[in-house]
């Protein structure tokens, strides 16, 4: 019996894609419009129709009240982002987007769809990822796996040059920044270190240009926020132009005044020095974690849209004293990749000799107390499994009570780097009874399980008892709670899709262009009438005409047999 169809993934910031592993590779699927990227935005149009991709991002700067895109930035956060007069959580808008992945795909290879892997971003916290994966159950995906984003990169890379190498994938997409350290020999795909900055891409430039542009024409501050949208289309037309030319220029027309700007490739450097800059540090981080030099590394891999800037190439190269390599497209390695390990999960035979294997990108440990002058000071944080440690992992530490006759452990999760528990993400808390004795009498055995599925179990045991507590970390704050989540699959049932994505109409389109296909002559070209006839009404959206004319088309469809003959 063949494995169960799964698919890849790649939930971009400003683009995403969906793969699939099929005859020995990772193939990309096209969506409806014949593209295999997909914009990360989603929308409303007049009526109050659901627009997604595309449709969704040609509004952004004309309808931005309508239009959200860069919602990635915000997983695992209560931000509330408008639609109109509706608010959406970003697993709520990244719901959308990855049922519209889910349904081009689904038509793409035939057959429905329920199992995933889709990618994040390294250096997304615990929270995040959660979030993640609660977008794919509201999209109506099981996801078997989060992949970090560098790492789906590097799996692409790595079929694609299949030999023992060292080399850093260096990733910037439109709104995250990851570098992974990866180590390839014997058909081992093996992360050493990653790290990162979730609030660095593409974005961030595009914005220094804005603000570049702003204080170029400074009496446009007074037009904001209305001016806003169309100055960021503005400065993304800049950077684009200047990722080919050494000086390109823009124009807005606003309130009947023309203005313009004139930018070169060294204003461009001036005003993103500091982004620029914050490049380094994750950089020496994952090298530093890895214990790998610069010397060491066979390679520097590029990947993510960002990368296409001549000045972004140029600080890498200054970094690395050596030329990166680009060797697989920048917007698409991270979804191959993601088509790949779908491959690894149903155990396809092609891939049966790949292992891969990953780190855990922050700390995890707990909240302890320690003397200081005399008194007790809590809020320290006491790491158990260290960043970067290969997953899957199980660490345990000791701890003991800290004050006389104490009756219980409030034993509170952190994940982060911070040596202040303030300085890091909350993740949850238990507590523990203990016997009263004296300060120190009573241990703690903690244990932290961490697995590659992203679930944290927590054991803790004292040495006066037989029985260990456990608790599996779901729920934290910012994350979307079970009652939360069946809300909001309700409220995405009810918004208003455009009738020709409702799947009724969406398999008789299809059912028309495979007859379409195998036809020829005079009968393809009643096809052709036929399916026109039916996309006129579903242009029209009116309800009592689509149904009444999608019952002709599919009387007229089944007066064909599966050889497509009358």
């Amino acid at each position: 019996m063949a494995a169960k169809q799964v698919i890849g993934i790649d939930l971009g910031t400003t683009n995403s894609a969906v793969a699939v592993w099929q005859d020995g590779k990772a193939q990309l699927i096209a969506n409806k419009y014949g593209a295999r990227l997909t914009p990360s935005v989603v929308g409303l149009d007049d009526a109050g129709h659901l627009l997604i991709g595309q449709p969704a991002h040609t509004r952004l700067t004309t309808h931005p009240h309508l239009t959200q895109a860069s919602f990635k930035r915000y997983m695992g956060s209560e931000a509330a982002l408008r639609l109109g007069t509706q608010t959406f959580r970003a697993e709520e808008l990244s719901a959308i987007l990855l049922r519209q992945l889910k349904e081009d795909a689904e038509s793409w290879l035939g057959q429905s769809i329920t199992d995933a892997v889709i990618t994040v971003p390294a250096y997304f916290n615990d929270v995040q990822r959660r979030a993640v994966k609660n977008a794919g159950k509201l999209a109506g995906l099981n996801v078997l796996r989060l992949l970090n984003e560098p790492t789906a990169a590097s799996l692409a890379f790595g079929l694609l040059e299949n030999r023992e190498q060292k080399y850093l994938t260096f990733d910037l997409g439109g709104g995250t920044f990851d570098v992974s350290v990866i180590d390839m020999f014997e058909g081992v795909v093996e992360v050493r270190a990653s790290s990162g900055d979730v609030q660095l891409g593409g974005d961030d430039f595009s914005e220094a240009i804005c603000q570049w542009m702003l204080n170029q024409q400074p009496e446009l501050k007074a037009a904001l926020p209305a001016v806003k949208p169309i100055l960021l289309e503005q400065a993304e037309r800049l950077k684009l132009a200047l990722s080919n030319l050494p000086e390109a220029s823009a124009e807005l027309i606003w309130q009947d005044r023309r203005w313009c700007w004139s930018m070169n490739e060294e204003q461009l450097d001036h005003c993103c020095q500091t982004l620029i800059a914050r490049l380094q540090q994750p950089v020496m981080q994952a090298l530093h974690d890895a214990r790998f030099s610069l010397q060491e590394l066979d390679h520097v891999l590029l990947v993510g849209g960002a990368t296409r800037m001549p000045l972004v190439r140029q600080a890498v190269a200054r970094l690395f004293g050596r030329f990166p390599r680009h060797d697989l497209h920048p917007d698409e390695a991270v979804a191959l990749g993601a088509g790949v390990q779908a491959g690894m999960v149903m155990e396809d035979a092609a891939v049966e000799e790949i292992i891969l294997t990953d780190v855990m990108p922050f700390s995890l440990g707990v909240e302890t107390a320690k003397e200081s002058y005399g008194r007790l000071e809590e809020g320290f944080f006491l790491p158990l499994i260290e960043r970067n440690t290969w997953l899957p992992v199980s660490k345990s530490k000791t701890v003991s009570t800290v004050a006389d006759n104490q009756t219980c452990v409030l034993l509170k999760i952190y994940q982060g780097e911070g040596r202040r528990v303030k300085d890091n993400v909350y993740l949850g808390e238990m507590n523990i009874e203990v016997p009263p004795r004296k300060a120190g009498e009573v241990s703690l055995d903690i244990r932290f399980t961490y697995t590659l599925d992203g679930l944290l179990e927590i054991e803790c045991q004292h040495n006066e008892s037989p029985n260990a507590s456990r608790m599996v970390i779901e729920k934290v704050p910012g994350q979307m709670s079970q009652e939360l989540i069946e809300q909001s699959l309700q409220k995405l049932n009810d918004l208003k899709r455009h009738p020709r994505d409702r799947q009724e109409n969406r398999d008789l389109l299809l059912r028309g262009s495979r007859l379409f296909e195998v036809l020829l002559g005079e009968e393809r070209a009643w096809i052709d009438n036929v399916m026109s006839v039916f996309e006129q009404a579903l242009a029209s959206q009116d309800e009592r005409r689509i149904a009444d004319v999608r019952q002709k088309v599919y009387e007229a469809l089944s007066q064909f047999d599966e050889r497509g003959s009358k």
